[in-house]
């Protein structure tokens, strides 16, 4: 059976149908498959024996800008709303700063030795789109010091945006807990990106293969690569005996050889 792809004329150049690259991979599914496979076991098993887990924990805060005339009231307006949304980036900066982060590590100073450049890559202060509300987020390989260092930072927080913005703060929404499931690495994800690598590289090695293979199989190589018509075939004749056997005109033009069908005895 045929299963390269041909230049199409005499300089040389390649033109290959779409029709042609997905006939040629079904035939080879199963080796797609395999790779595919074989691909997603490596990453499944590099990714569970290479990497370590690691474990996320988070505390969000309501930021509110309190004028005077709404703090004597009781009540906040939409100036507030307005301000304490444009704050809330400005609030989110200041939790990341030296300043917040020296005064978490002093609250933690009995249950770790991290230095501030160490917390500072474990922690993420981020603002929620469109909303007043601020997300901070410690990563780390041990589940329990993530969730006391958030923690620490639900209890840091509101006093230090107190003390530096001289006004408005934030309120804790959600407090932290102790992860139960690891949030890094996604095993199944990557393995699922192992697996259809492996099928992409997989295709892309049966297809150059097969276009590097300039053997002629059948007529219809002949006329893609010379852009000539094949007038006839010879045959490869195996046995010549004319008693026994006979050829006969098979299907795409091949000739085969076979046994010569024989008469009753008595009949003409």
């Amino acid at each position: 059976m045929n299963e390269s792809i041909k230049p199409q004329n005499a300089a040389g150049s390649t033109d290959i149908f779409l029709m042609d690259i997905l006939k040629l991979l079904s035939r080879r599914i199963h080796w797609l498959l395999l790779a595919g496979i074989l691909a997603g076991g490596i990453v499944y098993l590099a990714v569970s024996l290479l990497i370590t887990p690691k474990y996320e924990s988070s505390v969000s805060f309501y930021v509110f800008n309190r004028t005077e005339g709404s703090a004597q009231s009781g009540t906040i307006n939409n100036n507030d709303l307005q301000a304490a949304e444009s704050l809330a980036t400005t609030y989110s900066k200041i939790l990341a700063s030296n300043s917040v982060l020296d005064s978490v590590l002093s609250d933690l100073r009995a249950e770790t030795s991290l230095s501030r450049k160490e917390l500072s890559r474990m922690v993420n202060v981020s603002v929620v789109s469109d909303t007043q509300l601020l997300e901070v987020v410690v990563t780390s390989t041990n589940p329990e010091l993530a969730c006391k260092i958030a923690n620490s930072f639900a209890k840091v927080a509101p006093t230090e945006i107190v003390r530096i913005t001289k006004a408005g703060g934030v309120e804790v929404v959600d407090r932290p807990e102790v992860a139960t499931e690891k949030s890094a690495p996604r095993t199944v994800f990557d393995s699922a990106i192992g697996f259809v690598f492996g099928v992409i590289l997989a295709s892309v090695a049966i297809i150059l293969r097969m276009m590097a293979d300039t053997t002629i199989y059948l007529p219809e190589d002949i006329e893609k690569s010379a852009g000539v018509t094949v007038l006839g075939q010879i045959p490869d004749i195996h046995a010549t005996n004319e008693n026994t056997g006979c050829w006969k005109l098979a299907e795409g033009g091949a000739v085969l050889y076979g046994e010569k069908e024989r008469k009753p005895k008595g009949s003409d």
